[in-house]
C-alpha cells in the first residue's frame, strides 16, 4: 500500500487526481493510482487488480497517455483566445455546449491548462497555421 505522501507526489508530478484513469503505451488495460498503488483494469468481471507498473512508472519505462479530462458536476476551464487571460471558467451542467467541448476535448481541469492551450492557438495562427483552428467548430 503506498503512503499518503508518496501517492500525493506520483499523482502531482504527473498531474492527476487518485482513481484518474489513465492508458500506457503498447498496453490496452486502464490503469489508476489510489492507497493500493497502480491497479489495471482488464475487464468487467474481474475490475481492478493491482498493477507491477509502479516501478517502471517510477523509473520513467513506459509512458503515460493521459485520457481527456471529463468534467462532472464540476467546474472546468477552457481556452478562450478572444479574450486577455485566454481562458473562461464554466459549470458544467451537461448542456449540449458542454457536451460538444468534452466530445472536442476541450474541458480542462486548471485554468494553467486552458492557457496552454490558447497559447498553442495562438502560436498556429502566428505561423500561419489557422485553418487548423477552424477544424476545431465553435465550442
Amino acid at each position: 500500500m503506498l503512503s499518503d505522501k508518496v501517492k500525493n507526489a506520483i499523482l502531482e508530478d504527473l498531474n492527476m487526481k487518485e482513481d484518474e484513469e489513465f492508458g500506457i503505451e503498447d498496453s490496452n488495460y486502464m490503469r489508476r493510482i489510489n492507497k493500493n498503488g497502480i491497479q489495471f483494469y482488464k475487464n468487467s468481471s474481474d475490475g481492478w487488480s493491482s498493477s507491477a507498473y509502479l516501478n517502471e512508472l517510477l523509473l520513467g519505462k513506459v509512458k503515460i497517455i493521459k485520457l481527456p479530462f471529463v468534467p462532472e458536476n464540476e467546474t472546468y476551464y477552457i481556452p478562450d483566445i478572444s479574450i486577455a487571460n485566454l481562458y473562461r471558467k464554466i459549470w458544467n451542467y451537461g448542456t449540449k455546449h458542454d457536451k460538444h467541448r468534452i466530445e472536442y476535448e476541450m474541458c480542462f481541469r486548471t485554468k494553467q491548462e486552458a492557457i496552454a492551450k490558447a497559447k498553442e492557438w495562438l502560436k498556429l495562427i502566428k505561423e500561419g497555421n489557422a485553418e487548423y483552428l477552424k477544424t476545431l467548430k465553435n465550442f
